[in-house]
């Protein structure tokens, strides 16, 4: 009887020693940039470079964004600088036209302005989790601050096919004046952008609904796309929180592999947006219907109701208009 008590204590460590621990998430400085590692595979940098001592630098660092990496290849399955629409880079976050004292500011392709990281609130990597706060100056060309930005990325592994969940949260203060955070779906918000050489023939888009209208709808709890480079598929999906602003629209139509949130909002002088978005990336096709119902639930704090995924095939885009 008295053996009994040390038995269980051995059958819960044997238990215990059987359960393999989770892949080890670090960071990993290099010039420009942190990287994120699991399981020492890189599958994220946050690119954080603001060099403009030529022209050609000043393009390739005018805003912090999140390249997300192919672990078993170690290729960036995100855009970066150059190609069409340069501004398009990885997870990246912007508004087209912020209205201020009857201009229209564009801090988003970057035409009025920079978004500067100037340092790092935190950096760690602790229990499965990597975790960058960055702080971000959105300054007009002349230097003047237009609002800033505290973005926070929370970085954890998924179950095959997943691979990577990004919790990506902002919260930015009006510091010049009042401001209209103005774009439309294209221009605007919480976007991922994949590489230059996606195959666009091959590009869908999945949606919470029996029959969506990606042009009209509103607050889609969540959508998904599917994009080809090379041999290989990628899965993304894109979780709204309810804390966000309603009325919310989206851009998810584009062949060329860019989609995303669209938020909206007036700010007084000091007034503050926070917004939320969890992404779930993986290889081959997006995750399970069950699979992102249980992370939005994760996410959100709300069960949500059962819904039906309808996929669609990307429209074609036409080429650029070239710039006057």
């Amino acid at each position: 009887m008295r053996l009994a008590p040390i038995a269980c204590l051995l059958l819960a460590a044997a238990g215990f020693a059987l359960t393999p621990p989770g892949p080890e998430v670090t960071l990993k400085p290099v010039e420009g940039a942190v990287e994120v590692q699991i399981g020492g595979k890189t599958v994220a940098a946050y690119l954080t470079a603001n060099d403009v001592s030529t022209p050609a630098r000043s393009n390739e660092t005018y805003k912090p964004y999140l390249r997300i990496v192919d672990p078993t290849t170690g290729q960036a399955i995100t855009k970066g600088p150059g190609g069409t629409y340069t501004h398009h880079r990885g997870i990246f976050f912007g508004w087209l036209r912020i209205g201020f004292e009857q201009q229209k500011l564009d801090l988003w392709s970057m035409g009025s302005g920079r978004q500067v990281h100037t340092a790092f609130k935190e950096q760690s990597a602790a229990n499965g989790r990597a975790k960058l706060v960055s702080l971000i100056n959105w300054n007009d060309k002349k230097g003047l601050l237009i609002l800033s930005e505290e973005r926070t990325m929370e970085l954890s592994p998924m179950a095959a096919p997943g691979f990577l969940r990004v919790d990506f949260s902002t919260t930015v203060k009006a510091e010049a004046g009042d401001l209209q955070l103005e774009a439309d779906p294209e221009h605007g918000g919480v976007h991922y952008r994949a590489p230059q050489e996606v195959d666009a023939s091959k590009t869908e888009y999945f949606f919470p609904v029996a029959k969506p209208l990606p042009h009209k709808d509103l607050d889609y709890p969540w959508v998904g796309m599917n994009y080809t480079l090379g041999e290989k598929s990628y899965g993304v999906v894109q979780i709204d929180s309810p804390t966000n602003p309603r009325g919310t629209k989206w851009s998810a139509y584009r062949d060329y592999a860019r989609f995303g949130a669209y938020p909206h909002a007036t700010l007084k002088k000091g007034d503050t947006l926070s917004l939320k978005y969890r992404f779930l990336i993986s290889q081959g096709a997006i995750v399970s219907t069950e699979l992102i119902q249980a992370e939005q639930a994760t996410f959100t704090g709300v069960k949500p109701e059962p819904v039906t995924v309808t996929q669609l095939k990307a429209e074609t885009t036409g080429a650029p208009k070239a710039k006057k």
